[in-house]
């Protein structure tokens, strides 16, 4: 995906938890209460790290199945409502039509073919099925290529406009835009990056960035951090259907 491989990811597992929007429970129950009150038999969570949300999920919703492409991730679960997968969401392992519920939550960026992967999320949704999407986007759309830039890591970070896009195939039921204000960078790059220039780099970025951008997150440095607000994307969809009854 996008280049990483699974060294990164392998390297990553250890401290995944530990960045602070992983595990924010405002966060979390916007996202969850996105969905219907309903009963969801089949469930599969695609890109599940080291469980976090999907242990949630499993509490409140039912069991489930979780994919993702780093064994090291996936050893941190240890659930009993969980089955995890070595998978890919571009080639996924299931059947099609099987799921009354899937959902992702900050993997799309890290998609090397997103339409591909939407394309294998819409076959395997029953054909009532609903999907509950996540994603960080650019504070505007305007600012996209500097967002990126912002980032480095050759990542792009979908606007809202393009992610819109990817959804043709599906009915939005929801849309909602979520902002975790004042993120620490530094606990964000304490435990993604493994090169300290690398961290020294991405922290000079943030100081050479717009002043429009900063205005755009509400940008505070201290003289052993910056803080800046992120803004979420959250979607509730369902399979658009070819031929309705």
């Amino acid at each position: 995906m996008k280049g990483f491989s699974k060294k990164y990811w392998a390297k990553r597992a250890e401290k995944y938890d530990r960045i602070n929007w992983v595990k924010n429970e405002e966060f979390l129950d916007t996202y969850i209460n996105m969905l219907p009150e309903k009963v969801f038999k089949k469930i599969l969570e695609v890109g599940i790290g080291t469980g976090a949300l999907g242990k949630i999920i499993s509490s409140r919703i039912g069991p489930l199945t979780g994919i993702d492409i780093s064994k090291e991730m996936i050893s941190n679960i240890n659930h009993p409502g969980i089955e995890a997968i070595l998978a890919d969401v571009q080639a996924l392992p299931f059947n099609s039509e099987i799921f009354d519920l899937i959902y992702m939550r900050n993997v799309l960026h890290y998609i090397d073919e997103p339409e591909k992967g939407f394309l294998e999320i819409y076959r395997c949704m029953k054909s009532n099925a609903y999907f509950l999407f996540s994603q960080v986007v650019p504070p505007d759309d305007s600012i996209s290529e500097e967002y990126d830039w912002l980032v480095g890591r050759n990542i792009h970070y979908p606007t809202q406009k393009e992610i819109i896009d990817m959804f043709k195939e599906f009915s939005i039921i929801k849309q909602l835009e979520y902002i975790l204000e004042k993120q620490s960078i530094m606990n964000w790059l304490n435990n993604t990056c493994n090169k300290e220039s690398e961290k020294n780099e991405i922290l000079q970025r943030h100081r050479d960035t717009s002043d429009h951008y900063k205005s755009l997150v509400h940008y505070e440095e201290t003289s052993k951090d910056i803080f800046v607000n992120i803004k979420h994307m959250l979607l509730l969809v369902q399979k658009r259907l070819l031929y309705p009854l």
